[in-house]
């Protein structure tokens, strides 16, 4: 059993593509053996880095020698990754009407359905601060109501709550979830590559019958 989970996505929740929304939504989730173990990796790698305490891990905004270094850092340590991928393109006009909540939500049951051991002692952590209560009421309500309906409610998440991108546990989320990113919108794998020993869960959504 899982009793901790952080996630991060790439991508936004928008469907104007022709405004640059992005073409997949990506929320990657990463279950740490030990969480200890990663910020301890972390801070030691922000030094031999020469970094400021204050930096943070984020795939798009890092260069390859810090992503490189990032995940070389990483792979000791034991943890599992899921991963769902979301073609909003081809997501019909009753999804996209969902907006931002259907979204996360059905990528986060889509997750919890797939996920190799039960969730129901799992307390989940998305990237996010601030008043988000309604936000978080509605994602909760219709993760739980998905793990019901496929007969499977131990797969429900314990809790769903809110952690700022400080946390070094989210930065990991956010670096899975744009390398992930990066091979499904530009077929660049050698990042995802790093870590696909790690997936126990890989969920591509595109609508299909």
């Amino acid at each position: 059993m899982l009793n901790y989970a952080y996630a991060d996505e790439s991508g936004d929740t928008g469907y104007r593509f022709e405004a640059s929304s992005s073409p997949r939504f990506v929320l990657s989730m990463i279950a740490p053996e030990q969480e200890e173990a990663f910020v301890d990796c972390l801070l030691g790698l922000r030094r031999s880095l020469h970094k400021p305490a204050a930096f943070e891990f984020h795939f798009r905004q890092n260069d390859d020698r810090v992503r490189a270094a990032f995940f070389d850092a990483i792979m000791p340590l034991r943890f599992d990754v899921l991963i769902a991928t979301i073609d909003k393109r081809k997501a019909p006009a009753d999804f996209r009407r969902r907006g931002k909540a259907g979204l996360y939500a059905h990528a986060l049951a889509g997750l919890a359905l797939r996920a190799p051991v039960p969730l129901r002692n799992c307390k989940l952590y998305l990237d996010g601060s601030g008043g988000q209560t309604h936000f978080l009421q509605e994602l909760k309500a219709s993760v739980r109501y998905a793990c019901r309906v496929a007969g499977r409610p131990d797969q429900n998440f314990r809790d769903i709550r809110l952690l700022e991108s400080s946390n070094p546990l989210i930065q990991c989320a956010d670096m899975i979830a744009g390398a992930a990113a990066d091979s499904a919108e530009k077929g660049h794998s050698m990042w995802r590559e790093r870590f696909a020993v790690n997936v126990v869960a890989d969920w591509h959504e595109d609508f299909a019958e």
